[in-house]
């Protein structure tokens, strides 16, 4: 029982949204950067944009347009075009007047070129408006802190350290500001400056009852958070290790030095610490959470339901039976091991949690799901039709957080994978009586008349969910017509059965109604590159980033795509470049990840392959390919590395 892939799941997951999101939410969503424009990007038509921009604002709300000019700016900042880009937040601002986003991107402008004083002077103009019981000085302690935030964003290190120091002198009293002045000296690798002015910043935040060897384990604590963060994990180990020794009681020490542990794949000194941790403070959910990943990725799922229980003993009341506990434990498990994409182990965790709880529905769909994906169908098909009946009765779970079409939905499509196609339409079609508004059940029906031949059903099917704008792809930064997206839709739902010479043929057709509709270009890319035509599929990547360069949902699809597509071809340089660009954009594509790897391995470099692999591995043990590659590499590692190899 295969599911939906992005884009489409991305955008199926968005129908629950509200049709028009709030303004403040367009500019205040934290997205990773990226990567320097290259100078084919730079050298696009900014002025026909801007026109672009300016004709929408007739049937556009302001707000929306006020966004386009946000990303605008960035985009031209980037360039490093810095005038226009000025212009760009100017106009942003003229739109949207209230939001002081814009204020803050033309002194971070102003900074890049160097005019310090006019940032200043927009920062202090700022809190001055912001903060009417602020003495001048402390006004311009904020101002001088907002100045030296942004020095390091523009990587002006030294000169960020020297106003912060002065904001200091003119706010001596403000934590927040210490503690920057702290990570900046870090970035720095002034470590010394750095654990006085975290000494400092504690002081002011916690107590001055706390003793020079607690002061000093918190300071340590800091800088060893700070560079566990920023991933120079090794050597944040001495700055933790530091801070338990001045401070054995200080749980949060051993805390971040268990996640550093886990970041490093120490999957057993992370787990001491965490449970030194819990000692310490026994009731810290969060850290039973991490021992049990912890303990799953290491195989011991056993080891994971003891933790969970032991929590979920230590918290429940003592009418509490030894069933309760076991069956909680097991949903805790259960989750956790779907969430890991540890199927097999999470299909038996459900199985016993069924056991201990028959009549929740809730728990027979989820087993039914996780049988579907591991290809135990007949077995999904039984527990499926279980929870129907558990849903029907009336002795339904009441905590159940979803209508019955769900559950519909999964029988329908497990049926139909099991060749059952007819009873799967009888299943669906009566579900969709009782459920008209699920764009779910839409899709899934679709797919069900596709395989019974009914082509002609399915299509007016999805024309009808269309029409009640079940798929807002304006959200996520890209719209196109509704008939590109019913083309889209016909083409996701073959590519869904396998069907890839069909699945192109409506895809193609969407880009031939809508010549700038990026996410259909990509989709040609993707099955070109599966028929084995890399050379075909690499132009539509090119076109999805040249109409899409800056997208934060979709393009390190793009670059993904394109870098699968060239290491088919052999030109593993490039490949390694896109690969990397789609990895910094996303650090949890699992597809990126695992080519990247096998890149790597391409220019024998296994060494620097096989943190690609292994995180690959992590996040998804059953991708294809993955765990041989992952001990392919480690075959080729000698045991002492190539002095000539160069780590990634």
């Amino acid at each position: 029982m295969r599911r939906f892939t992005l884009p489409l799941a991305l955008l199926l997951a968005l129908m629950a949204m509200p049709s028009q999101a709030k303004p403040q939410l367009k500019l205040k969503l934290n997205f990773p950067q990226f990567p320097q424009p290259t100078e084919a990007e730079c050298a696009q038509n900014w002025a026909g944009m801007q026109q672009e921009l300016e004709k929408a604002l007739a049937k556009t709300p302001k707000h929306e347009i006020a966004g386009g000019y946000h990303v605008l700016g960035q985009a031209l900042e980037n360039c490093q075009k810095f005038d226009k880009a000025i212009a760009a937040f100017e106009r942003g601002q003229t739109l949207q007047s209230w939001h002081a986003q814009y204020k803050f991107d033309i002194a971070r402008v102003r900074i890049r070129q160097q005019k310090l004083t006019q940032a200043l002077n927009i920062y202090r103009q700022y809190h001055q408006s912001e903060s009417k019981q602020l003495s001048a000085k402390e006004i311009d302690g904020l101002a001088y802190n907002e100045l030296g935030e942004n020095l390091v964003v523009v990587g002006e290190l030294e000169r960020a350290i020297a106003t912060f120091d002065y904001a200091t002198r003119l706010t001596p009293k403000n934590a927040a500001i210490w503690n920057n002045l702290g990570q900046t000296q870090v970035k720095a690798q002034k470590f010394d400056l750095a654990l006085k002015s975290f000494r400092q910043a504690v002081l002011l935040k916690e107590s001055a009852s706390l003793t020079a060897r607690q002061l000093d384990a918190r300071s340590y604590l800091q800088v060893g958070k700070f560079l566990t963060t920023t991933k120079q994990l090794e050597r944040g180990v001495p700055f933790l290790e530091n801070a338990i020794a001045l401070d054995p009681q200080y749980s949060d020490a051993y805390l971040i030095l268990g996640q550093n542990y886990s970041l490093q794949r120490r999957w057993d000194e992370a787990i001491t610490h965490y449970t030194q941790q819990i000692k310490l403070s026994p009731k810290n959910k969060f850290t039973h959470t991490l021992i049990g990943d912890a303990l799953i990725r290491k195989e011991d799922f056993e080891g994971a339901f003891s933790q969970y229980r032991q929590f979920l003993g230590s918290n429940s009341s003592s009418q509490e039976n030894d069933a309760k506990l076991d069956a909680d434990a097991y949903k805790w498990l259960a989750k956790a091991l779907k969430k890991l994409n540890r199927l097999e182990p999470a299909a038996d965790a459900y199985q016993r949690l069924a056991a201990l709880k028959p009549k929740s529905a809730l728990t027979l769909n989820e087993l039914g799901v996780v049988l579907g994906q591991l290809e135990r169908t007949e077995e999904a098909i039984a527990v499926l039709k279980q929870a129907q009946n558990v849903l029907k009765s009336n002795q339904v779970d009441q905590s159940l957080s979803f209508g019955s079409e769900v559950i519909a939905v999964n029988l329908g499509g497990a049926l139909a994978e099991n060749g059952q196609v007819e009873e799967a339409l009888t299943v669906l079609q009566q579900a969709t009586q009782d459920s008209t508004e699920s764009p779910f059940m839409a899709l899934a029906l679709s797919k069900v008349l596709l395989q019974a031949g009914q082509k002609q059903e399915a299509r007016q099917t999805l024309k009808t969910a269309l029409k009640k704008d079940f798929l807002p792809l304006a959200l996520v930064g890209i719209d196109t017509t509704p008939e590109a997206k019913l083309e889209t839709l016909m083409g996701q739902i073959y590519f869904d059965l396998n069907q890839y010479d069909l699945a192109l043929q409506h895809y193609q057709k969407a880009v031939q109604l809508d010549p700038d509709f990026a996410v259909g270009h990509f989709a040609v890319g993707n099955i070109l590159r599966r028929q084995g035509k890399p050379d075909q599929a690499i132009p539509a990547y090119e076109k999805a980033l040249k109409l899409q360069p800056r997208n934060l949902f979709f393009t390190h699809q793009f670059f993904s795509g394109r870098g699968l597509a060239l290491l088919a071809q052999g030109k593993v340089d490039a490949a390694i470049a896109d690969l990397e660009r789609a990895t910094q954009l996303n650090p949890i594509n699992v597809e990126a990840l695992h080519g990247l790897g096998k890149a790597l391995l391409q220019q024998n470099k296994p060494s620097a392959a096989i943190p690609y692999f292994e995180t690959a591995y992590d996040l998804n043990p059953r991708f294809p390919q993955v765990a041989e590659d992952l001990q392919l590499a480690k075959g080729q590692t000698p045991t002492n590395a190539d002095p000539t190899e160069v780590e990634q």
